[in-house]
């Protein structure tokens, strides 16, 4: 479905664009809820386009328009895509995706102040492959009307009252990590082979196994709300829309530190990215970012935060405390023999062979 203007956020049903309008258009796929559809109007208003943005309700779907896109009708398809962080290396590697040259960077003046985390995530051999707009965190949830104790860090996980009473990504990267962070390792390690706590590791792995009643990155949030499960490790844009929805949830970010992820501006391949690099800077400027970090269930990767209401900057689960956030960090790429590492110990662990 797509959404024109304020269309996107309208309870009263969908919108389409004006087919009079004969401004330039930008079609822009992204996530529902990801962009306030006010900051829609306001590039409108400001801006020579017309945007034109389909909005999907999971990464996932965003993910595989974005491998359609050769196949799809040119006048139909995103000028410019939103992916979650996860899939920018796979959609460099299979060529669904160009790089954003210099020339066109320097139409994104708000890039040069990204802190350089955000700057090295998304830059691979010095060609920079995208613009991270927004991010969050790994959380743990759990229901707090439930359990008699506070969940603090990743530790709590392997309490006895959790017994099958957890749901865990179905992720290598993220499950592997979280217990590497328990130990007080880095969430990643380039070879774990020579981890000189493999067999540490291995054990821990084990252990949390057999707390767990499912693994599944998407729908951990019901079986929590159905009674089935008293944890799960998510993400803080699921957890942080639940939440409001339900007091009974309890999230927190681990003591130990976790990881961290964002949402990031990709131009498939073949695309004229001009217009694409205004919206994309817009994005980044700062009473845009004091709206995305207000108004949605995720933090601007913006440097300049000055705008956004103190009562947003309290919340924990958006701003969680600088200790915590100095000791996170990115999922970052690893190499292909790392890579099979990790899918052997996932492969053994989830058919109970480690």
């Amino acid at each position: 479905m797509v959404f024109g203007g304020a269309a996107i956020a309208s309870i009263g049903g969908c919108q389409l664009s004006n087919p009079f309008d004969q401004r330039d258009r930008l079609r822009i796929s992204g996530l529902l809820g990801a962009i306030p559809s006010k900051v829609i109007n306001q590039f409108e208003a400001t801006s020579q386009k017309k945007i034109e943005f389909k909005a999907e309700n999971l990464p996932s779907k965003l993910w595989q328009e974005l491998q359609n896109y050769p196949t799809n009708n040119k006048d139909k398809a995103p000028n410019l895509t939103s992916i979650g962080d996860s899939w920018l290396d796979i959609a460099i590697a299979n060529s669904l995706i160009q790089p954003i040259t210099p020339n066109l960077l320097e139409k994104i003046p708000q890039w040069q102040k990204l802190a350089p985390i955000w700057q090295q995530s998304v830059t691979r051999n010095n060609q920079v492959w995208g613009i991270p707009y927004r991010w969050g965190a790994t959380a743990i949830v759990y229901r707090g009307d439930k359990l008699k104790f506070e969940i603090k860090q990743w530790s709590d996980l392997w309490r006895s009252e959790l017994k099958q009473k957890i749901t865990l990504p179905d992720d290598a990267r993220e499950v592997i990590g979280l217990v590497l962070k328990k130990m007080g390792q880095s969430y990643q390690q380039e070879n774990l082979a020579a981890n000189q706590d493999i067999a540490t590791l291995t054990q821990e792995l084990k252990s949390l196994n057999s707390q767990v009643l499912t693994y599944t990155s998407d729908n951990y949030l019901q079986s929590l709300l159905a009674d089935d499960t008293l944890a799960a490790v998510g993400w803080t844009s699921d957890m942080y829309k639940a939440k409001k929805l339900n007091p009974n949830l309890k999230v927190v970010i681990p003591q130990d530190g976790t990881a961290l992820w964002s949402d990031i501006w990709v131009i498939p391949k073949g695309e004229v990215a001009i217009a694409a690099a205004e919206w994309m800077n817009f994005c980044l400027t700062p009473a845009i970012t004091a709206q995305i970090t207000s108004l949605t269930d995720a933090v601007s990767t913006s440097s300049e935060l000055d705008q956004v209401p103190a009562s947003v900057k309290s919340d924990p689960i958006k701003f969680f405390s600088p200790d915590i956030l100095a000791k996170s960090e990115l999922i970052s790429p690893l190499s292909a023999s790392a890579l099979l590492q990790y899918k052997d110990i996932w492969t053994k662990l989830r058919s109970r062979t480690l």
